[in-house]
């Protein structure tokens, strides 16, 4: 079964509409003006451009829109238990299944992530495989979990170090890979900004730098201790060329690798 069952762009009028979805509703107001109310306990939002609602799976709901007012507005229907299936984040499932509280969850300024509903109505039109659907949901779940969790000095502390110290690892085992940034932030659920303030607050270094100096440690070792040829070493420690691994060695060591070989 697909994560994204529906994912659209729409202006069409609206009239009072009362449904309930078994899955998870996502809905971004562009422009114009949308209410949207509970029936199981009367809570009413009103949604003007900008603001994003998730309405949690199994909330009866009406949605009205005022058509003296411009309308366009983005919708997603995401399917909480085949996204469970690819995730082990029970905090994100909860967000999305638990009516204990209120059945909505409403973000303001979340223009950013117009292009997020996009990216899901390409690939509920067009297809695509299992993991770009679980990445374009969880680019708009994942912002909406971090805008409402708690927030203390100390967790925020807490889960710095702790990304700090899952990326470090990541990036010393797989150095001699091709690694992109942007890639190990979708992986851990963060944004690339903050991945990089949270892994400098913790090392000095940006996530881009620290991958640099372990690539340029370990062909320091290769070449002081070996005979390998600078282009295996490159190769073998994720440099794109000899030329592009010189170039670090130098900025690093402030020697050329021929220098550093024959001046040990």
């Amino acid at each position: 079964m697909p994560i994204i069952e529906h994912a659209g762009y729409y202006e069409n009028p609206l009239y009072n509409v009362s449904h309930t979805h078994t899955s998870c509703e996502l809905m971004c107001v562009v422009s114009g003006e949308v209410r949207v109310s509970g029936e199981a306990d009367g809570e009413e939002i009103t949604l003007t451009g900008g603001s994003c609602l998730l309405i949690k799976s199994r909330q009866k709901h009406n949605v009205l829109v005022n058509h003296d007012l411009e309308y366009k507005r983005f919708i997603a229907v995401i399917n909480p238990w085949e996204l469970k299936n690819q995730l082990v984040r029970p905090d994100l499932f909860t967000l999305i299944t638990d009516k204990s509280k209120s059945g909505f969850i409403r973000i303001e300024n979340a223009e950013n992530l117009y292009g997020c509903f996009e990216r899901m109505e390409y690939i509920f039109r067009y297809g695509g495989n299992v993991y770009e659907e679980l990445s374009a949901a969880l680019a708009v779940i994942s912002r909406i979990y971090e805008t409402v969790r708690p927030h203390t000095p100390e967790c925020a502390a807490r889960a710095a170090k702790q990304l700090s110290d899952k990326v470090r690892a990541y990036i010393e085992q797989n150095f001699a890979d091709s690694i992109r940034i942007a890639d190990i932030a979708a992986a851990n659920f963060v944004s690339k900004g903050y991945l990089a303030h949270a892994f400098k607050s913790e090392t000095g270094m940006s996530p881009r730098e620290y991958l640099s100096h372990i690539r340029c440690t370990r062909a320091y070792e290769l070449i002081i201790h070996t005979d390998m040829k600078f282009s295996d070493i490159a190769a073998n420690t994720g440099f794109c060329c000899a030329n592009d691994m010189s170039r670090k060695i130098r900025e690093c060591y402030g020697h050329t690798p021929t220098e550093i070989r024959f001046e040990e």
